[in-house]
């Protein structure tokens, strides 16, 4: 059977397999700040990065320490959005930040860092669909 699986891969363009890299996302509390679509761009996190931010939230003895979730969420944001950059030094200077943490707390509420971060979570590999239990 395994040869058949060989096969199938084997007649099939590479391309087909290619992954969504990026996505948009709109903001609506800034769209309606500014008076036009806000939308932010966000790309897929490597598994080897994604599952080192995603640890920060284990604590000594194994267990997951929600009270870190924030911050987990934070840096799973910041390195999974593209536009706008929060790494640039003149943005975060033009909004007196010291760094792409204090700016994206700056740019977006809570719950917005959430679904920028759940974003780069789907995006990656991550999302729901991984949750789901296999039933007998």
């Amino acid at each position: 059977m395994g040869n058949k699986l060989i096969d199938i891969l084997m007649e099939t363009d590479p391309e087909r397999l290619a992954r969504r890299t990026t996505e948009d996302i709109e903001i609506k509390r800034l769209s309606k700040l500014f008076g036009s679509p806000f939308t932010v761009t966000v790309k897929t996190v490597p598994g080897e990065r994604y599952t080192e931010l995603a640890s920060d939230m284990i604590d000594d003895d194994g267990k997951a320490d929600f009270t870190k979730s924030y911050n987990v969420n934070l840096m799973i944001a910041i390195e999974g959005i593209v536009s706008p950059d929060v790494k640039n030094e003149e943005l975060q200077k033009h909004f007196g930040c010291a760094s792409p943490k204090d700016l994206m707390d700056k740019l977006f509420n809570g719950g917005e860092i959430s679904k920028i971060a759940d974003a780069v979570t789907e995006l990656s590999g991550y999302g729901k669909d991984t949750e789901k239990k296999v039933k007998n």
